[in-house]
């Protein structure tokens, strides 16, 4: 079964909703922290766990500057448009945490989202948009036919948040680009305000956004920067996605300064981070030629204090599919791409809850009696429930492509310490972009070593007592709550080249789980003992994993404090893979 666009507006006012296209509920209640890390002050302090640690994670606010990922790939619904795993391999997206919104893109009038972007988006907890476009002659004729009559807008207007709020995504991005008469302009206008009215009925974190592109004058004139020919609409909606070739005063001639008329144009209103500039990736007419050059324009847009929109991220996976080298290339570009560009992101946190959710306990016994000074017997009999779980998957295995099957992505992803390297697929990488040096450990998603769908994560650590940063997730608990950590764990069958000797095999992977709270404190756990272990739920729960994988148990007892940073340490290894990690809490 796949999922197509709508392609005109009598598809439009006919769509009924079908329960085969709506992405699968998660198993545990997760979305957006408002908490997030700075990636100017990661990067400063060399990615440092003790420093993170110490360091209060900031707090969203207005002022904040967000990131939006708009993807467009080789005209869309390619294979993630399948709810089925397919032979056929495409691309997917790991680095979740840097973005606050994610838009599918097509050429197509009506293009909703896949289920597979739709699941990736809310198990990370990200604002996802499908796309509203006219273009061309035809795109002309569809418009005024929307715009012929106020109930022909408001019959429009109603599906498309009926379509949204069905399949689960928030909102739409609204590029019109075709002349407009005139005289129609008010009643585009009207259409712009009342689709984000419709929207924030379905939820106060929806979106409309306003494509730069037809002025109030009706003519198709992108001007690259918020003025009075496009202002009205901005004012009518959410935000502004700004065409991609603006300008700067070293750039232009005449002299113009795209972003600070664009900031001028909303001075009074305090709608700065409402602009997304755009930056092609592809580098058309784009400032510093796109690819891995884009930190260039980054750089100028937060220079500003403005959002920006990352336009046909794909270009990481498109460049080696056209050589047919993608097995080769894509894993590095595509992080060597985004590890440029960390400078200027914010890595936000999850949030889950512990022992709030509904999903399926395991128990032992009814839990209680103890009073809050002697736990012991309230540990016994304790009940836990799974609040978070993830193996990694990232939509791509080394036989398959199942975006929908896709999982929670680590929060600050490395593929050092042989990133920045020159080396085959990255000869087009600038030579002021080769570290001179790396940091020493590494955290991403592989095939080489399969514990669910063909995938596990890779970490490796070449310095003593060195903490891997896995996760920004806030954990919020009640009083007396305990925490159970599950780990399934196994060796590198390669040995990094880095590595001053081979790991010890035959012997139990030691690690430690370290956790850092909101109080700037560092907790390290180790290993729980089944041996010794009182609570017979927990024992029943570190009896699973698969073969030739350990599972590892790491228990927080009387957990009072708010969790945000997870780490592994590990203590007799310097590479191993992580197969799948889980949480579980009990009152």
């Amino acid at each position: 079964m796949e999922i197509f666009p709508l392609k005109n507006v009598e598809e439009v006012l006919n769509w009924t909703p079908n329960p085969a296209f709506r992405a699968p509920e998660i198993k545990f209640k997760i979305s957006r922290s408002a908490k997030y890390l700075d990636g100017n002050a990661w990067l400063e302090n060399s990615k440092d766990w003790n420093w993170l640690v110490k360091t209060p994670l900031a707090t969203q606010s207005n002022s904040k500057p967000r990131t939006l990922l708009c993807h467009d790939m080789m005209g869309g619904y390619i294979e993630d448009r399948f709810l089925s795993p397919v032979s056929k391999d495409s691309y997917s997206f790991l680095h979740w945490s840097y973005l606050d919104i994610f838009v599918y893109f097509s050429h197509h009038f009506i293009t909703i989202p896949p289920p597979g972007w739709i699941r990736a988006a809310q198990i990370h907890g990200v604002t996802i948009l499908g796309t509203i476009i006219t273009e061309w002659t035809e795109g002309r004729k569809i418009l005024e036919e929307i715009l012929s009559a106020d109930e022909k807008i408001d019959s429009f207007v109603e599906k498309c948040g009926k379509i949204a709020e069905f399949h689960g995504f928030h909102g739409w991005l609204l590029n019109i680009e075709n002349p407009v008469e005139e005289t129609l302009v008010p009643k585009l206008l009207s259409l712009v305000g009342k689709l984000t009215d419709r929207m924030k009925k379905v939820g106060e974190d929806c979106l409309v956004l306003w494509y730069d592109s037809v002025t109030t004058q009706g003519k198709l004139e992108w001007q690259d920067e918020v003025n009075l020919l496009n202002k009205p609409f901005l004012d009518n909606c959410d935000g502004i996605f700004l065409n991609y070739t603006w300008k700067t005063t070293e750039t232009s001639d005449p002299p113009k300064d795209s972003l600070e008329n664009s900031v001028q144009a909303v001075a009074k209103e305090s709608r700065r981070t409402d602009i997304f500039v755009g930056v092609d990736v592809f580098g058309r007419g784009c400032l510093g030629g796109g690819g891995f050059n884009c930190d260039l324009a980054l750089d100028k847009i937060r220079e500003k204090g403005l959002s920006c929109a990352i336009f046909a991220p794909g270009w990481t996976y498109e460049l080696p599919h056209r050589e047919n080298t993608v097995a080769r290339d894509f894993f590095l570009r595509e992080h060597v791409f985004w590890s440029l560009l960390e400078n200027y992101m914010s890595f936000h946190a999850l949030e889950v809850g512990a022992a709030t959710t509904t999903t399926t306990r395991i128990e032992t016994t009814e839990s209680g009696g103890a009073p809050p000074g002697d736990c012991s017997e309230m540990l016994r009999k304790a009940k836990f429930t799974l609040v978070f779980r993830s193996c990694f998957y990232s939509g791509r295995g080394a036989d398959q492509f199942h975006l929908l099957g896709i999982q929670p992505q680590p929060s600050l992803p490395s593929i050092n310490p042989h990133q920045n390297k020159k080396c085959p697929g990255l000869d087009d990488l600038p030579s002021d972009k080769i570290s001179p040096t790396a940091i020493t450990y590494c955290c991403h998603t592989t095939s080489t070593k399969a514990y669910e769908k063909g995938q596990s994560l890779r970490m490796s650590a070449h310095q003593p007592d060195q903490t891997i940063p896995l996760f920004l997730l806030e954990l919020r608990s009640e009083s007396y709550v305990n925490v159970l950590f599950v780990l399934d764990v196994a060796r590198s069958d390669d040995v990094d080249q880095l590595a001053e000797e081979p790991d010890p095999v035959g012997t139990p992977l030691l690690i430690d789980l370290v956790l850092g709270t909101e109080d700037g404190s560092d907790i390290s756990l180790e290993e729980v003992d089944s041996s010794t272990e009182p609570n017979t739920a927990t024992v029943e729960i570190l009896k699973g994993g698969q073969k030739s994988w350990e599972r590892k148990g790491f228990l927080l007892r009387n957990c009072l404090h708010t969790i945000e940073k997870i780490g592994l340490r590990p203590r007799n290894v310097t590479d191993f893979h992580l197969g799948q990690f889980s949480i579980y809490s009990s009152q």
